[in-house]
């Protein structure tokens, strides 16, 4: 999306919503926000909530728009809108906000001269859906659907977003025709999309499927295969460690304590000057002491946290089983085929032309 294409669709927004420019320059844009898009992309919420709250008139936003980094005026303030910014993000989220769903009408002032004395023309009822489906596994692909249900007459069509964008439409319907009736209603034609989309996939080519399945399979071998090797080894680990335990409390390679040590030792040296104990006390609390700062701690009353009350769940180590249940998990959720179904918009439309494709 280069910058000529983002600064159409950032005005073809601002047009769909009325919104008054001061100021129009082939590096920018200068325009005041209406209260729906100054909700949506102002950032400022709070300023809204109080202007609800307190029945006051509004003071609408004033923005700048830049579109060339290297034209950029001094001394005029703005921001540069380009494809991945924040303004632009928000622009799309208010633009799916308030254009995911529609009720437009044809208008076709030309076939009016051409009724003679019967001044009016019928429109049809279309339910129109673009419907995304995604074929998902460690890989994605996406087919879009442009699928037009007739709701007078019921069929369906395809290319019906291609169809209507050749047309002009208003959101008023206008003057000197008339709606037919809607034989089928909107939730009956979403069964028929639903259906038409079955029918679709089941057509549809599914090697991917089993290939996903395959890859499956194999990563999941190769995952069993660590494992029972990892548990193999788990015995021989816990014979030594069992060793390590029985050398560590025989009598003979008993060790002193810390505290011990240091209850030795003071007893044994001579009692030391008031500034000397001073000197000391900063020692063990120099990083040279560090490794006696539980003493430290315990000289100047600062009590332990009890075992009890550590929450050891927290910090205990999985087990090979809750890693290789874990990983199982991810492996089943990356690979295992699946397909997710979705409606990108939708639209009620009033058509005097109607579409000549179909399925």
């Amino acid at each position: 999306m280069d910058q000529p294409t983002v600064r159409r669709y950032v005005e073809k927004y601002l047009a769909a919503f009325s919104t008054h420019v001061m100021e129009t320059h082939p590096d920018f844009l200068t325009v005041v926000l209406p209260v729906e898009v100054d909700k949506d992309i102002g950032n400022r919420p709070f300023y809204w909530s109080w202007v609800e709250k307190m029945n006051i008139a509004p003071q609408p936003m004033q923005l700048t728009f830049y579109f060339d980094q290297d034209a950029i005026p001094a001394g005029k303030r703005g921001e540069l809108v380009h494809f991945g910014s924040p303004r632009l993000q928000q622009i799309f989220q208010s633009a799916r906000k308030h254009g995911r769903f529609v009720c437009l009408y044809e208008q076709a002032p030309h076939l009016i001269k051409g009724l003679g004395s019967k001044r009016s023309a019928p429109l049809t009822p279309w339910l129109g859906l673009n419907v995304k489906v995604s074929l998902l596994c460690d890989k994605k692909r996406d087919i879009l659907l442009q699928l037009g249900i007739n709701l007078h007459q019921p069929h369906i069509v395809h290319r019906f977003y291609d169809f209507v964008r050749g047309l002009t439409l208003t959101p008023a319907i206008p003057d000197y025709f008339y709606t037919l009736d809607r034989r089928l209603s909107v939730e009956q034609a979403y069964d028929q999309v639903q259906q038409e989309v079955r029918q679709l996939l089941d057509r549809e080519d599914h090697t991917w499927a089993d290939a996903a399945r395959e890859r499956l399979q194999e990563e999941v071998a190769i995952l069993e295969a660590y494992y029972e090797e990892l548990a193999a080894r788990e015995p021989e680990s816990d014979h030594e460690q069992d060793a390590e335990d029985k050398e560590l409390s025989s009598p003979d390679t008993e060790a002193e304590t810390p505290q011990e040590q240091v209850d030795s030792s003071a007893s044994e040296s001579e009692p030391l000057p008031a500034e000397d104990s001073a000197s000391a006390v900063a020692a063990e609390s120099s990083p040279a002491g560090s490794f006696r700062i539980l003493d430290f701690l315990r000289a100047n009353g600062i009590p332990e946290t009890p075992k009890e009350a550590i929450n050891q769940e927290d910090w205990r180590k999985s087990t090979p089983a809750e890693e290789k249940a874990r990983r199982l998990a991810e492996l089943n959720w990356q690979y295992e085929p699946r397909i997710d179904i979705s409606v990108i918009n939708a639209g009620l439309f009033y058509l005097h032309n109607q579409p000549p494709f179909s399925v």
